[in-house]
């Protein structure tokens, strides 16, 4: 029956047996080599991506560490800036308490020198007057005033000045 198409079996039988050997031939060196090939590729961008999945979810771990550390980092700044106003103003009250204490010392050292320098003049005013009393009154009587009499005159001149 293939001999009335034209078909020669032997040469049909020939070309299969060949078609066969090339398909096992191809098979063993090209077809299973380059589909290991295609297999061990797969499986390294499989790791490959689990590894990158794997270094996301570290990086995120690293990044929330970071963001804790930072906040806590935050709020020890702002302690230690609000410890450092109210040091600030506590000192600033101390200084101003020891500026006020000096400024009543120094007020009333002022005070007391006021008061010594206006008694020392006013010794001094009763002293010049005096004896301006006594040079008047001896120019006025063209005589000499004696001790007693110059005492009497200045306790009057220094009576009469008080009631004044």
């Amino acid at each position: 029956m293939l001999e009335s198409l034209g078909v020669d079996w032997k040469l049909l039988l020939f070309q299969i047996v060949n078609f066969l050997l090339l398909l096992f031939v191809l098979r063993k060196v090209l077809y299973k080599p380059v589909l290991n090939f295609l297999e061990n590729r797969r499986k390294k961008i499989e790791e490959g991506l689990q590894k990158a999945e794997g270094f996301e979810a570290e990086w995120r771990k690293i990044k929330d560490i970071e963001k804790e550390k930072m906040s806590e980092v935050e709020k020890k700044a702002v302690q230690m800036m609000e410890k450092a106003r109210l040091d600030a103003e506590k000192r600033e009250k101390e200084i101003l308490e020891i500026a006020r204490n000096r400024s009543e010392k120094l007020a009333e050292e002022a005070k007391k020198d006021i008061s010594q320098e206006k008694e020392k003049v006013l010794e001094e005013l009763k002293k010049e007057t005096a004896d301006f009393i006594v040079f008047a009154t001896e120019k006025i009587l063209k005589r000499s005033v004696s001790d007693n009499d110059e005492k009497e005159l200045i306790k009057e001149t220094i009576s009469s000045l008080r009631k004044k």
